[in-house]
């Protein structure tokens, strides 16, 4: 016999409803622990496909719900435990047929007033889906969301804006409604006024037959714990969705606190989240931000740990969250290319405000390497909260990190492996534990010998770096333009300037430029040849770049001298001899020199 869990024992009503008799019957609101809009193109590619164009009733799956506002004369409120995607892309796709109906008034109106008002009272029809009034006139929208700018554009377009910033829910919401702008065009595109009102029509009726369950519990408490069940029934929640419920549930008890934890969530996910695309961008953080100061785990079997991490008390669910706030200050900033150093504040302690530390965090990102997330977030950590962590020693750890990665991924391509991530979580795990200098100290030693041993070979990183080119003119293979890219060889050559002391760290790589001294006009559109080698360029701001042009040798290294370039002997010989243009050998002879000053200077480990 079948084991009988708490949720078999909760009380369930189900009804079937069309899509138009849930928006005529009930309201609806997304509460405070759900997770956030994130419907994607391809989800909305199928919503087009199978439920507006449906030619049929269209099953469209159940909703899970509990009422949280009973009503004698009116609609009652139902909050939404499952299936907020579903009703909030129904809305949006309404919004969009409601737009195009009053587009259609206003083209017909001055040739056919007859057609403009039909046009016009099925815009008025399909507003009643998204916003409907009571018999004293109160107005209620029927599907309430936490973004402001669901009710001002999808549901009241007439409002008045309140200037609230999109966060990525927002986003993903504007994203929905414009691609069924594009879908709706389409369809009625080279149609006449009447013949583009019975196709909006059509389209209408497709969504508003789609059939739902509407499964109703009898309590919030019955909706937080179906919420979480769910998961291990196949639903398709993610981590993050399963850590806000059990945050939200396991800290407050009211109203205004869940909200309290709520907004604290959101704004951890938006930092998260900001300039990410991926849709597991949040349960990666998680889980890296776990491994950063725990044993390291799987992500399948993370949130049974966190779950078990915070049950003894409401204290240790607001600890947790807690964590999470802190490590998302660090983790916002990890893979963005183009990072930016933060202005220091007296007194205190802020990894992002030292500029050597943000030079390396770039790096990774620019190696497009997260494997050593964990321990980007353990010592960012440790030196903003202790004192035992000192400057010189946040920079050396990073230095080694980005200085192991420049020769183990963006050289050979080792890839990263479940060493490499075990390594990390070992070092960061080991640096949260410690409490004292010596303990440090010791972790950071050990921590060097491991990533010493695990780098390539020292001939295949030095082929790899002979290897390296810039050819922004050619067409380019995937691999190549990986390789090729303006960024990291930008990166390669300003950290030559950098290691000698030229330029000072925390610079932008974007108002740099890359020259080549043999002039690209003369190299045929092969990239393997030597005026695209990394023996050939060097690095110089864009507006020197653009003015010297095709200029020859002399005129070059004079700017090239103002402007803070890095001088190897190759170069330096280069330019005391007079030389007007480098013959293919010397540049291949300052590729090889290049490679060695990189290995046993620059990147050394």
């Amino acid at each position: 016999m079948a084991e009988m869990t708490s949720v078999d024992l909760i009380p369930i009503e189900s009804q079937t409803r069309t899509i138009q008799t849930c928006f005529q019957q009930c309201l609806y609101e997304v509460p405070n622990f759900q997770r956030p809009y994130s419907w994607n193109a391809e989800q909305l590619e199928d919503f087009w496909d199978d439920v507006v164009l449906a030619r049929g009733d269209f099953f469209f799956g159940s909703t899970v719900t509990w009422v949280s506002n009973k009503r004698d004369l009116f609609n009652d409120t139902y909050s939404i435990i499952d299936g907020q995607q579903r009703l909030t892309t129904s809305a949006i796709f309404l919004s969009v047929v409601r737009d195009a109906f009053n587009e259609v008034a206003v083209t017909a109106n001055t040739d056919d007033a007859e057609t403009a008002k039909v046009a016009e009272s099925q815009a008025v029809a399909t507003q009643r889906y998204l916003i409907v009034s009571d018999d004293d006139g109160n107005a209620y929208p029927v599907l309430t969301r936490p973004e402001r700018m669901f009710y001002e554009q999808i549901q009241n377009p007439n409002a008045i804006p309140s200037g609230a910033m999109w966060n990525g829910s927002a986003e993903r919401i504007g994203e929905a409604r414009r691609f069924f702008e594009f879908r709706v065009l389409q369809s009625v595109e080279g149609l006449t006024a009447g013949e583009q009102i019975e196709e909006l029509k059509t389209i209408r009726a497709n969504v508003l037959k789609a059939r739902v369950i509407q499964v109703e519990l009898a309590s919030e408490e019955d909706g937080f714990l179906i919420f979480e069940t769910l998961n291990t029934r196949g639903a398709d929640l993610r981590l993050a969705d399963l850590v806000k419920n059990l945050l939200v549930r396991g800290v407050a008890t009211n109203v205004p606190d869940r909200q309290a934890i709520s907004d604290r969530w959101d704004r951890v996910v938006d930092r998260v989240q900001e300039g990410r695309v991926a849709s597991d961008v949040v349960d990666r953080f998680i889980w890296q931000s776990w491994n950063s100061r725990r044993d390291a785990l799987k992500e399948p079997e993370l949130f049974k740990a966190v779950r078990a991490l915070t049950a003894p008390s409401p204290a240790n669910h607001l600890g947790y969250l807690e964590e999470l706030e802190v490590d998302s200050l660090t983790y916002q900033f990890l893979e963005d290319e183009d990072v930016r150093v933060q202005a220091k504040v007296l007194g205190e302690r802020n990894a992002m405000a030292i500029a050597q530390f943000v030079d390396s965090v770039r790096a990774l990102a620019i190696f497009n390497v997260s494997v050593a997330n964990s321990t980007v977030m353990a010592i960012a950590r440790k030196y903003n909260g202790t004192t035992i962590f000192k400057e010189a020693q946040l920079i050396e750890v990073m230095r080694l990190v980005e200085n192991f990665h420049f020769q183990f991924t963006s050289l050979t391509n080792s890839g990263s492996t479940g060493g490499t991530r075990g390594r990390y979580n070992r070092f960061a795990v080991r640096l949260e534990k410690a409490t004292t200098k010596a303990e440090v100290a010791a972790a950071i030693s050990d921590f060097k010998v491991r990533l010493r041993n695990s780098l390539p070979s020292r001939a295949a990183a030095e082929q790899a770096f002979r290897e390296l080119f810039y050819a922004p003119t050619l067409h380019l293979t995937q691999a190549q333009k990986i390789r090729g890219r303006k960024i990291f060889v930008s990166y390669v050559l300003m950290s030559f300037a950098k290691w000698k002391k030229l330029l000072p760290p925390g610079q932008s790589l974007t108002s740099w430029s890359i020259e080549h001294i043999k002039p690209q006009s003369l190299a045929p559109d092969d990239s393997r040849n030597a005026v695209y080698s990394i023996g050939n360029l060097t690095l110089l701001t864009q507006a020197l770049n653009s003015s010297l042009g095709d200029a020859e040798l002399p005129v070059k290294a004079a700017a090239l001298r103002s402007g803070s370039a890095y001088f190897d002997a190759e170069l330096e010989s280069w330019a005391s001899s007079g030389l007007l243009v480098p013959t293919d050998k010397q540049v291949a002879a300052r590729s090889r020199t290049l490679a060695v000053e990189a290995l046993e200077h620059v990147w050394k480990l």
